[in-house]
C-alpha cells in the first residue's frame, strides 16, 4: 500500500508523470488488468505536454486539461487500493513517507509561520517565501501543507489517521511588460488552477476571489476544518522590480479584497521568489518589496542547511538506521565533510535514504 499512498501524494504535488510511473510499476506487479488503463493516462499526459510545448495549448488550457487527467489517475488509484494485497512489513519498523524529506532544518520559517498563523483571523492569508534558487521554496510549502494536515507525526504512529485535508495547488503565469496583461495572466493561471476554464468566465478582471471559490470544483467537497494551499512561484527571470510588487498588491488588495471575504475553508497563498544567490541586486529589490508589503507575511529568508541539521533529522527518524555509529556513517557517506548544503540537494538525498529504507522493509 505504501507505493499507492506515494502515488496519491505525487498527484497532490502536481507531479502526474512521476505518479504514473510508480502506479504503472505497481499494477504490472499486482493488478495487470489495469496496465492498459494506466498506460492510457500516460499517453494523455504526454500528449498534453507535447501540445503545450508546441504552442497548440495555452498554459491555462494545459492546466485545465491536466486537472481532468488527474481525476482519471485518482480513479485508477482508488481501484488499486480496493484490490491491493495485504503487505507484511516484518519486524524492521514502519514505512516512512517521502514527504518527511521536507522536515529537515527550516525551524525559523516553521516557527514564524506558526506565529503568523495563530495571530491571523482572516480566512484568506498571504505568506512570502524568498531565498536562493537552490533552497527549495517548494519543499517548505509542501512541509507546511502536510503539517496542517497533521501528517508529519505519522512516523511515530504509522496508523495515525487525519480527517483534515490541505489541498496543494501550484500555479505559474506568463510574464508581460504591461501591468494589465501581467494581472490577466495571473488570473488565467489562477482560474485554471481552481478548475475553471478562463475563457468561460471572462471578463476575468471584473471577478474576485469570492466568485472563484463559489464555483471552483476543487472547493466543493472541502470542510471548514480543511485548507487550500496555493503556491505561486516567481523565478529571477520573471521578477520585475516595479511590475511584480504592483501585481502582488493588486492581487491581494483588489482581487482577494485583502482577505476580507466569506470563505468556508481557510485559503493560504504562498508567494515564492527565487533568485541567484550571487545576484545582490535582485535580492535587495526583493527585500525592499517585502518591507513595504502590508498584508503579506514574510517568512525568514531561506538559507543553507547545516550538516548538524541533517544529523538532527537522522536522529529523529532513528528507525532509518539502527544505531548511532551507522547514522554517523550514513551522514558522512551521503553528505561528505561539507558543513552546509543547498536544500534541493539535501531533500534529494533524504528521499533516496527513505526510498532505500522502504524498499528494504517492503519486499
Amino acid at each position: 500500500m505504501l507505493e499507492l499512498q506515494q502515488v496519491g501524494e505525487l498527484i497532490k504535488e502536481s507531479k502526474p508523470l512521476q505518479a504514473l510511473e510508480l502506479l504503472l510499476a505497481w499494477v504490472e506487479k499486482n493488478l495487470p488488468s489495469l496496465v492498459n488503463d494506466v498506460q492510457l493516462q500516460f499517453a494523455r499526459v504526454n500528449q498534453l505536454v507535447k501540445d503545450y510545448h508546441e504552442g497548440t495549448l495555452t498554459m491555462s488550457e494545459y492546466r485545465t486539461n491536466l486537472l481532468q487527467v488527474n481525476k482519471g489517475i485518482l480513479f485508477l488509484l482508488d481501484e488499486c487500493k480496493k484490490n491491493a494485497p495485504a503487505v507484511n512489513i516484518g519486524d524492521n519498523g514502519p514505512a516512512l513517507h517521502e514527504y518527511h524529506a521536507y522536515t529537515c532544518n527550516r525551524v525559523k520559517q516553521k516557527d514564524s509561520f506558526r506565529d503568523f498563523f495563530a495571530e491571523q483571523k482572516k480566512p484568506v492569508q498571504f505568506y512570502f517565501l524568498y531565498g536562493g534558487d537552490l533552497q527549495s521554496h517548494e519543499g517548505l510549502f509542501r512541509r507546511i501543507a502536510y503539517d496542517l494536515e497533521g501528517r508529519l507525526q505519522d512516523y511515530l504512529n504509522p496508523e495515525l489517521q487525519t480527517s483534515i485535508q490541505a489541498v496543494q495547488m501550484e500555479m505559474t503565469f506568463e510574464f508581460s511588460h504591461q501591468l494589465d496583461h501581467y494581472q490577466q495572466n495571473i488570473l488565467r493561471s489562477f482560474f485554471s488552477m481552481m478548475g475553471l476554464p478562463p475563457n468561460e468566465h471572462e471578463p476575468l478582471m471584473q471577478k474576485d476571489l469570492s466568485y472563484v471559490l463559489e464555483r471552483s470544483p476543487r472547493t466543493q467537497q472541502l470542510q471548514p476544518t480543511d485548507y487550500i494551499c496555493a503556491y505561486l512561484h516567481i523565478s529571477q527571470y520573471d521578477w520585475d522590480e516595479e511590475l511584480t510588487p504592483a501585481a502582488t498588491r493588486w492581487f491581494i488588495n483588489e482581487f482577494c479584497r485583502q482577505g476580507e471575504i466569506n470563505a468556508a475553508t481557510t485559503f493560504l497563498f504562498f508567494l515564492a521568489i527565487e533568485y541567484d544567490e550571487t545576484d545582490d541586486t535582485i535580492r535587495e529589490q526583493v527585500i525592499s518589496a517585502i518591507e513595504t508589503a502590508e498584508s503579506l507575511r514574510p517568512l525568514p529568508e531561506l538559507g543553507m542547511v547545516h550538516q548538524r541539521d541533517i544529523g538532527r533529522w537522522l536522529e529523529r527518524y532513528k528507525h532509518l538506521s539502527p544505531n548511532s555509529r551507522t547514522r554517523r556513517e550514513l551522514l558522512r557517506n551521503t553528505f561528505g565533510s561539507a558543513t552546509e548544503h543547498y536544500m534541493e540537494d539535501v531533500e534529494l538525498e533524504l528521499k533516496k535514504i527513505i526510498d532505500q529504507y522502504n524498499n528494504n522493509i517492503v519486499q
